[in-house]
């Protein structure tokens, strides 16, 4: 995709000048650890950065010094701009020398961002169909400007934590393998470990199953990202689906199992060596959106077997 902008040669020259890089990332948690690698390629090359993005991330994103501060998407600041064109500030920032922005040039957010910042502006859209793994298309517009940049950025977990984590969920439904798989994960790995569940805000409808089946001693229920990755840090292992808390738990070091059904893991899966994907064989497997929108029987999760999965689960 060629959509920098034709300053781009002048940007290159003069990028050792800068000093604060605005990123604009749509999505909810596994959109935004996928772009882990962008804030981190900015900081090491001593840039400040700061995002307009999941507002749910951004306190753990400056708890660790990823960014310097941000703002969400839905905050109540910012809906003039997504209503009608103006030029703006945008509220407790500072002034920008580069906004690299994930997201389409034809609406008016996108327009006011143009009428603010002008030829300072980059859009970089991510497509429905991505070429090549998430992260590495996240990368590319500091590449075209010359920057240095990290594809891993996966921390490590101490030799001392012996908690496995299985999150049964996911933001869809159709990503999930069956319930009843994962507890047979459980009870099979809960006799040589401790385990524990992850019920998170998408989990909320089967909490009461989980209850019936583990007990509430044996679920963790994360409010903030924060605690999330507080309790994540316990662990040695991690199972779950194609998600934004599997994407989560690779980034923070534990050893990763995570499940491929309809999406592609050659895209969307973390990285890193800590990481195993447990894919289906199905032939129609991975499909596009908009055949999985109209699927109503993934038969390419319920084909995975979990005797695969717990083999793949390295505990000494």
């Amino acid at each position: 995709m060629d959509s920098l902008p034709c300053l781009l040669s002048a940007w290159v020259m003069n990028i050792q000048s800068f000093k604060n890089i605005l990123v604009v990332r749509p999505g909810s948690i596994g959109d935004t650890v996928a772009c882990f690698p962008v804030f981190y390629s900015l900081k090491k090359s001593l840039f400040n950065v700061y995002l307009i993005g999941a507002e749910k991330m951004i306190d753990y994103l400056c708890k660790i010094r990823l960014i310097e501060k941000g703002i969400g998407f839905g905050d109540i600041r910012l809906v003039g701009f997504f209503t009608y064109q103006q030029k703006f500030d945008i509220p407790d920032m500072p002034a920008f020398d580069l906004i690299i922005c994930y997201i389409e040039p034809d609406n008016i957010f996108a327009q006011n961002m143009l009428n603010t910042y002008k030829n300072k502006v980059i859009f970089y859209p991510v497509p429905q169909k991505l070429p090549y793994h998430i992260t590495e298309f996240l990368l590319e517009p500091l590449r075209k400007l010359g920057i240095e940049t990290f594809c891993e950025i996966n921390r490590h977990i101490t030799d001392d934590k012996n908690i496995v984590f299985i999150h049964p969920g996911s933001g869809s439904k159709k990503k999930n393998l069956p319930r009843e798989y994962f507890y047979e994960i459980f009870t099979k790995l809960k006799q040589i470990r401790e385990c524990k569940i992850i019920i998170g805000e998408c989990e909320k409808p089967d909490r009461n199953y989980w209850i019936t089946k583990v007990g509430i001693e044996n679920i963790v229920e994360p409010e903030t990202i924060i605690e999330l990755a507080e309790i994540l840090e316990d662990g040695c292992c991690f199972i779950g689906n194609d998600s934004g808390v599997s994407h989560l738990a690779a980034f923070l070091g534990l050893n990763s199992i995570v499940i491929f059904g309809p999406t592609n893991p050659d895209i969307w899966a973390p990285k890193g060596k800590n990481v195993k994907i447990i894919k289906t064989s199905v032939e129609c497997a991975p499909c596009d959106p908009e055949t999985l929108n109209h699927c109503q029987d993934i038969k390419c999760l319920k084909k995975i077997d979990v005797p695969s999965i717990i083999q793949a689960v390295n505990l000494h």
